[in-house]
């Protein structure tokens, strides 16, 4: 019996994958636990509607994505740090940076789109982040951090 899974089902197949079953398997477990529908036309159709939504939402997230993207890679976000002696007190943090784009651009940022093989924490000097934006488009964020001598 050929069934189009609603959930993804462990060895079996993922959401909308049309699988064959044997029949008792699809009644008694499928069915029962609202896993699967029976390949009907009338859930074919459906599955091609819930599929075309779904192919919607993705090119709109896609475009949202790519707008962001374009925004990133023109920012330099500029900070400073207190010098004394040639010693630099604190750094800047990925908290730091995702505050300033909020308040600067109203862009707003989770700490797990910054990429895992960025630093923690930024010292002097001109730095490139990685920033994961969706699925694979990332954008190259830019802080300058300059010190500021104190006395």
């Amino acid at each position: 019996m050929k069934v189009i899974l609603l959930k993804d089902v462990k060895g079996l197949g993922n959401v909308h994958d049309v699988v064959e079953v044997k029949d008792g398997y699809a009644k008694n477990y499928l069915f029962k636990n609202k896993l699967a529908v029976a390949n009907t036309p009338l859930a074919q159709s459906a599955l091609k509607q819930d599929l075309d939504v779904l192919a919607s939402q993705e090119a709109a997230k896609l475009a949202d994505a790519n707008v962001l993207k374009s925004k990133l890679d023109k920012i330099t976000l500029e900070f400073k740090l207190k010098i004394n002696l040639g010693n630099v007190f604190g750094s800047i943090s990925h908290k730091m940076i995702i505050d300033e784009l909020w308040e600067k651009y109203q862009i707003k940022l989770d700490k797990f789109m910054i990429g895992v093989h960025n630093e923690k924490t930024y010292g002097l000097g001109k730095h490139t982040l990685i920033i994961n934006i969706y699925k694979q488009i990332n954008a190259k964020l830019t802080i300058n951090v300059k010190g500021d001598e104190c006395v």
